[in-house]
């Protein structure tokens, strides 16, 4: 679409909120990665990193994965996909429902990224990044465009 000035505030805000959540993305993948490394045991670390990221993609199917799909389809505005196999399934149509599992999904994405990595899997970083930076856009849009009725 085109540019428009007046939408200079919400790129802006964008740029805040985007900002905040890579100051966490640095500081929880920072901190998840010394808490591993505390066990010294491979095997156990090896354990305890897969306990975490299966716990955590039980709850959130969205973070298994690269999550392309779930990506493609926020680009397309089909944001309640994120529900899809997840046992939260039945709320996809409540929207502060869904504002706070995108939250909660990008929040959990890091810690499920860095666990992979840190446990020694191969998670990667740039995949997650752009996974969460569309996640991020998609539940501040959803949330501006609930509390002040706009089209974002």
């Amino acid at each position: 679409s085109d540019f428009l000035l007046h939408d200079i505030p919400y790129f802006i805000l964008m740029g805040v909120v985007c900002g905040l959540v890579a100051y966490y993305f640095t500081e929880m993948n920072s901190f998840v990665a010394r808490q591993l490394h505390k066990i010294k045991q491979t095997y156990i670390r090896l354990i305890v990193g897969g306990a975490v990221i299966g716990s955590l993609i039980f709850l959130f199917p969205p973070l298994y994965g690269e999550g392309y799909e779930y990506l493609q389809n926020i680009i397309n505005g089909n944001l309640s996909s994120v529900f899809d196999n997840s046992l939260f399934y039945e709320y996809k149509d409540v929207t502060w429902i869904l504002i706070l599992y995108l939250v909660g999904v990008i929040f959990f994405k890091v810690i499920a990224m860095s666990a992979t990595n840190a446990s020694g899997g191969v998670g990667g970083v740039f995949a997650p990044s752009l996974f969460i930076g569309a996640f991020t856009g998609a539940a501040l849009s959803l949330i501006m465009n609930t509390l002040f009725g706009l089209d974002l």
